[in-house]
């Protein structure tokens, strides 16, 4: 008994976690409300003509077959052509207003999703495999708007079309209609049964249907990879067994589907039996007249569609329930409000970092552990230390991509947790060591994230382009400032033999730039952008020897009026900068310029020596 208690409340839980989720649709149906009202008036003008077919076939039978009238013959053909083309009309009418409603509000939730995707914290996109997010915003959306699409129509114009009929048959013989619903029960419950089944089974494969995405997305991106280590059979048995898996769980929605439809039809069979049985009696011994009971017959077989269609809406509610749940978790998840907060003073003069303590895990200890650094404008901070220091987790905690647990990061003195996000990164043209180009232009991947307005790179802009554009939807010819921004990053040199120039396609991940020619288009990037505040992450790792010549000589021009913390590996780079601080195991152990760590004969002129052998 505590058993069934316990299966009680579980299915009370999915029922109202239905309900919640289609009370979360509604605000989507809303703008459409006008077009859902016309939708639903031709809904039921389709149903009242299905009604007045099933009533016709009275007359029909009674006054053409057995009363013999001419006139009966010439009017109710005409009635009848009448009927369907009028059907015709309304039933086009439904079809394009709700598929008009339903495009929409997948169009808008699709748009939701993405929306919420882009403003999760890195914190929560770290968590999530970027496959899980493709499997929600494509193969979870497409079952929402498959659910969408049929419950819109089905719900409404099956329910009128099943009402308007159950009038005639009640019309026609009210006891007779009785036992028509004392069979109805006998093809709920199992319907239902199996409807619980089929959300459960969907659930699964949509679980499976993300990993496949995510095993997708990671191994296609690195083909070269697997190649390179002969792993093809490795990954075509990896991606056999996740098809398998899901292969399975699509079997098993295949076999609920398939075994719905046959037993709502066998229902159908016998309720239809059982009515011909009983209304050939009453014709037969009670005189019943036979246009009455092929009136009710046919009227019982127009009910049978409408019946069966609810029955196969019951699985696409579920998947499309199952799937909306899913979606609306991550809509609902905490976002990044970058907006919040004060604006940044107009000149930045100071970044400091005071007493900072960063884990990415607690139970692991701290990554960083007492950092204190200060960076003004006009000098040029360097970083440098073994890999797995700590050095690019530091440069990602000045954009707010992470927080400390403990100490502050402050901008002329003001601790930046009271600025907004959207300021802080404004101001900041920050070059990640991963390469992030766009299957864009040349000159669309050196102008993201760039603001066109009262820009001054190297003195030599021209000011009718900046009228013309704004932001990064630029997408006019190569201006002076993109070109400027080539320029200082040494990159217009090899940008302009390629193909198209400037307008040269950039494949996936940039596969056609060699490692030294991606890092210049994010140097000529963070150039165009020109913010106060310049963050290089080991930006010039994959350039050659002369190429970071040039970049140190731009650096130097153009960090005049700006802070700038270089983080870097190799050595070489940050030779001239103004102050070098070592990290090690999380910690700054050594401070000063190049000369004074030298003298030092610490870490610094440890790893010089080793990179100059």
């Amino acid at each position: 008994m505590f058993k069934n208690k316990k299966k009680i409340e579980k299915n009370k839980q999915k029922t109202k976690q239905s309900f919640i989720i289609l009370k979360k649709l509604l605000p989507y149906m809303r703008p459409y409300k006008n077009r859902l009202i016309m939708a639903l008036i031709s809904m039921s003008i389709v149903s009242l003509l299905t009604g007045i077919l099933a009533y016709i076939v009275k007359p029909l039978i009674n006054d053409i077959f057995v009363s013999k009238s001419f006139e009966e013959l010439i009017l109710i053909p005409l009635l009848v052509i009448a009927i369907f083309i009028a059907k015709g009309i309304f039933y086009y009418m439904e079809a394009y207003y709700t598929g008009y409603v339903g495009q929409n509000i997948i169009k808008n939730i699709r748009n939701d999703v993405y929306k919420s995707i882009v403003n999760l914290p890195v914190t929560k996109l770290n968590k999530i495999p970027t496959g899980v997010f493709i499997a929600r915003i494509t193969y979870d959306v497409n079952l929402i708007q498959h659910t969408v699409s049929n419950a819109l129509s089905a719900i409404a114009k099956d329910i009128l079309t099943i009402i308007v009929l159950l009038a005639v048959i009640f019309y026609m013989d009210f006891y007779l209609a009785i036992a028509v619903f004392i069979l109805f029960p006998i093809a709920i419950i199992p319907v239902s049964l199996l409807g619980k089944k089929t959300r459960k089974t969907s659930i699964d494969t949509q679980n499976e249907m993300g990993n496949i995405t995510k095993f997708l997305d990671e191994t296609i991106s690195n083909l070269r990879i697997v190649k390179a280590y002969n792993m093809q059979k490795f990954e075509i048995g990896r991606f056999k067994k996740l098809s398998d898996r899901l292969y399975r769980f699509l079997i098993r929605m295949t076999k609920i589907k398939g075994i719905t439809v046959p037993f709502v039809e066998l229902v159908g069979g016998i309720a239809v039996s059982s009515i011909i049985f009983l209304g050939g009696l009453q014709v037969i011994k009670y005189g019943y007249s036979p246009g009455s009971f092929f009136s009710f017959l046919t009227a019982i077989l127009l009910l049978y569609e409408p019946v069966k269609s609810l029955s196969r809406l019951n699985n696409n509610l579920q998947e499309g329930i199952a799937a909306s749940s899913r979606v609306f978790e991550i809509m609902e998840d905490n976002f990044e409000d970058i907006s919040k907060g004060e604006n940044l003073p107009k000149n930045i003069e100071r970044l400091q970092i005071k007493n900072l303590y960063f884990s990415y895990n607690k139970e692991n200890g701290f990554d960083l552990k007492n950092i204190n650094l200060d960076a003004e404008k006009g000098k040029i901070i360097a970083i440098v230390g073994r890999s797995g220091a700590g050095k690019s987790t530091l440069s990602m905690l000045i954009p707010g991509f992470y927080k400390p647990n403990e100490g502050e990061i402050l901008i002329n003195g003001k601790n930046i947790n009271l600025y907004s996000l959207k300021e802080i990164r404004d101001n900041i043209s920050y070059v990640s060591q991963q390469v992030s180009l766009f299957n864009e232009s040349v000159k669309f991947n050196i102008a993201y994230g760039a603001s066109f307005e009262n820009k001054n790179i190297n003195n030599n802009i021209d000011k009718e382009n900046i009228n013309k554009h704004n932001s990064s939807e630029y997408n006019g010819d190569n201006s002076d400032m993109i070109i400027n921004a080539a320029k200082l990053a040494y990159a217009h040199n090899f940008v302009i033999n390629l193909p198209e120039g400037y307008d040269t396609l950039v494949d996936e991940s940039g596969l056609r730039l060699s490692g030294g020619e991606k890092q210049r288009i994010l140097m000529a990037r963070a150039f165009l952008k020109n913010a106060p505040i310049l963050i290089l992450d080991e930006a010039t790792a994959s350039l050659d020897n002369e190429s970071e010549r040039h970049i140190q000589e731009a650096l130097l021009n153009l960090c005049r009026d700006k802070i700038a913390i270089v983080i870097a590996h190799r050595l070489s780079t940050v030779k001239k900068a103004d102050n070098i601080y070592v990290m090690e195991n999380g910690e700054i152990v050594e401070q000063g310029n190049h000369e004074e760590l030298i003298e030092i004969d610490g870490i610094y002129k440890n790893l010089l020596i080793k990179q100059m052998q």
